[in-house]
């Protein structure tokens, strides 16, 4: 039989329609029938916890768990092991498909919200969270760069001599001696011009240009196993209040412990010896991918340290930004490059002089995230692969994904990429999802992701998810529904505990880097699969991957709690 050829008009056509059904799922949440993700993730639903254990950071409350042999085989003592489980759960009758996709898209957040809007209690309740929120969000202390050491210290919005900002040397001096400093001949300061974003023009009237700021640090290559080396990027996004220059004393710790309660409370910061916590555990990942042969670019997202801007919570915008710093390394508009040894490139002088002499579309890419860098990842990986949707402005659209096919995989670290359905079962997170939906609405700050990035994932070529056992960002039950759609390599990496990976036992963060570097390699040389992954059959053995060291002040001090009544 001779193949047909298909006229031109008719594949524009059909892909056309192709998109077309794509955005308006996004947007409406269409409903479809069950998918191979939906089969997988009804057989690793999780079973009813048989236990309960105290947590400390950050959740300070006992939690339910499972009782898990402990020892190298699970063969010794039985511990409780707690997790966060997820509040939504589907009515018994529900029809709608993908409950945690059709029931929490942007539509249907926003509908809530002007729910809410009518309950003066509820408006009352969720206003005041937004408006501590809203930016600049000075009782942050968001700018914390140079509070400590006045070096590295900047005007983030004026015009700045880019010799002022920290390089990687500056971190090998007493008492941080940061292994990051031995990138310092290979690193190159960026500076990247993007607009502002919906809040700042629609509520603020704000108009002109911003400036992003960081670090691109040249890599050798990755080795692909047949004697040659491939240059790669990976672009990586920090978390909430990450500032990639900022000091930390590494004496320092996130939190100390009530005498009285028992109960931890967090450090505020800056204080005396450090500006911002959890910045010496990001440059040693920054650092590890570097070693790995990788261009490592990391840059402060909008609003936060050496980057200009007012608002710093619109992850959709900062999802945009990735393609934004690859358009100016390619061509030169809006950037300026100041080289290791010290002279400055604008413009056109500055084109295609990183990148490792590609082009944005075709050097190979990986994109990740920390905390509500996981967010801008997801973005930026949904607007690469499903649809690009201005959730954020008054009328949201949908246009073609850009369609990138460079970019090999998505790292997320403490992820909240699962969408706005895994919520975890805690008071202080009950609200979140009526506070997602009025940013949206009202302010037109797209903060947390509603459920279209989950949607898109089953497009995605792979994903990696490190994560605590009760981080509050999605659930474990999330993080499980977000693997199952992945259909290229993937991995979960589990630690007993919280969303701060920063507070978890060195040997846990050691163990999440080799991996994450893992992954990353392995993507970028085609691997199919992770080698040397920790294998899980279910839900329960998933939680039993995890070793048995614990955050500290989640400990275990005694024997088990006693099984739940059934």
């Amino acid at each position: 039989m001779t193949a047909q050829k298909i006229p031109s008009t008719l594949l524009l056509h059909r892909r056309a329609a192709a998109f077309t059904l794509a955005a308006g799922a996004l947007l409406l949440g269409a409903c479809t029938g069950p998918t191979e993700a939906q089969r997988q993730a009804t057989a690793s639903a999780p079973p009813p916890t048989d236990c309960t254990a105290w947590v400390g950071t950050d959740r300070n409350a006992m939690m339910g768990g499972y009782l898990l042999g402990q020892g190298p085989k699970g063969t010794g003592a039985k511990e409780c092991v707690p997790v966060l489980m997820t509040a939504n759960h589907p009515p018994p009758d529900y029809a709608g498909g993908d409950y945690y996709i059709s029931e929490f898209t942007d539509d249907k957040l926003k509908a809530r919200w002007r729910a809410c809007k009518e309950d003066p209690a509820c408006f009352k309740r969720i206003d005041a969270q937004m408006q501590r929120w809203l930016p600049p969000n000075k009782e942050r202390a968001t700018r914390s760069t140079g509070v400590v050491d006045p070096s590295g210290r900047i005007d983030p919005d004026g015009n700045v001599d880019l010799k002022q900002i920290r390089r990687p040397a500056f971190f090998a001096k007493a008492p941080y001696r940061e292994g990051i400093a031995e990138a310092d001949a290979r690193t190159w300061i960026v500076e990247f011009t993007a607009p502002r974003d919906a809040f700042e023009r629609i509520d603020l009237k704000m108009t002109g240009d911003i400036k992003l700021r960081g670090w691109y640090i040249e890599g050798a290559g990755i080795d692909d196993g047949r004697g040659k080396k491939v240059r790669a990027l990976a672009i990586m996004a920090p978390g909430g209040g990450g500032q990639l220059t900022a000091i930390q004393h590494p004496d320092e710790a996130a939190y100390r412990i009530d005498e009285k309660t028992g109960n931890t409370v967090p450090v505020n910061f800056p204080n005396a010896t450090t500006e911002t916590m959890g910045q010496r555990w990001w440059r040693e990942n920054l650092h590890a991918l570097n070693q790995a042969g990788f261009d490592v670019l990391a840059y402060d997202r909008r609003g936060e340290g050496l980057s200009g801007g007012f608002s710093d919570t619109n992850t959709l915008e900062q999802g945009e930004d990735v393609f934004r710093a690859l358009a100016a390394l390619e061509g030169g508009r809006g950037l300026r490059l100041l080289s290791p040894s010290g002279e400055l490139f604008e413009g056109e002088t500055a084109r295609g002089r990183l990148l490792a002499g590609m082009k944005a579309n075709e050097i190979p890419l990986v994109l990740g995230g920390y905390s509500r860098g996981s967010m801008s990842t997801a973005w930026a990986m949904t607007k690469n692969y499903v649809a690009e949707c201005t959730f954020d402005m008054p009328q949201p659209s949908c246009t073609p994904p850009k369609g990138l096919k460079n970019i090999h995989g998505a790292i997320l670290l403490s992820s909240f990429a699962s969408g706005a359905g895994y919520v975890g079962d805690s008071p202080d997170l009950a609200d979140r999802n009526l506070f997602l939906g009025g940013m949206a609405a009202d302010h037109h700050i797209v903060f947390y992701p509603n459920s279209s990035t989950l949607a898109g994932m089953d497009r995605w070529p792979a994903a990696f998810f490190g994560k605590g056992l009760w981080d509050r960002a999605e659930t474990l039950e999330g993080t499980v529904a977000a693997y199952n759609r992945i259909r290229g390599v993937k991995e979960i990496v589990l630690a007993r505990g919280p969303h701060s990976i920063e507070t978890w036992p060195a040997s846990d963060r050691d163990y999440l880097r080799e991996r994450m570097v893992l992954f990353a390699k392995t993507v970028i040389v085609g691997g199919r699969t992770m080698p040397g992954a920790r294998p899980w059959k279910d839900f329960k053995s998933l939680v039993a991957t995890t070793p048995d060291s614990w955050e500290p002040s989640s400990r275990p001090k005694g024997p088990a709690q006693a099984a739940k009544a059934p």
